[in-house]
Parts: C-alpha cells; structure tokens; sequence
C-alpha cells in the first residue's frame, strides 16, 4: 500500500539539533515540510498546522515548490494516541 499527502506547502525548515533526556544521544533535526488544514467548526475555522519529516537529500526538491500543491509520499505510525507521518 502506498500512502500519499496531497496538501499546499507552507515551508520548508530544518528542526533544531536536540539530545535525548538523559544527555547520553545527540539527535540531528530533521527537515520538515509543514502544511496547514482549515477546520470548519460550529463557530467558525480553526487553522491545523502539519509537519511531515522527510529525509536530508530530498529538502532541494520541496524548496522552490512553497505555496504550491504538492504530493509526499509517505509511511504512518502511531505514537502517544495519534497517527503521525513521515516522507519516504
């Protein structure tokens, strides 16, 4: 199965660098494409931000395409009650 979001790109950023609780495992931040989701509600449109990590070698393909809609082939996986995404 092949999973694909659809959605305008916002921006293109990398994550800051972060160690792990205990200090024992610095972590690189990841570059992330963000989208914005309008939610229609009883008393009007609530704005979701989404944030999509993909791997460093493909941030040159999704910089020169904000504001435009884009397709991001992706893998899913549940953490803490939610389902979250990330580019392959």
């Amino acid at each position: 199965m092949e999973l694909i979001i659809k959605a305008k790109l916002e921006n293109v950023f990398k994550a800051k660098d972060f160690k792990s609780k205990d200090g024992a495992t610095d972590s690189k931040g990841k570059w992330q494409l963000q989208f914005m989701e309008k939610v229609e509600g009883d008393e009007g449109y609530q704005m979701n931000i989404h944030k999509v990590s993909i791997p460093d070698d493909k941030a040159a393909q999704y910089k020169n395409k904000i504001g435009s809609v884009i397709e991001v082939p992706v893998k899913s996986m549940a953490l803490k009650n939610k389902v979250i995404y990330y580019g392959v």
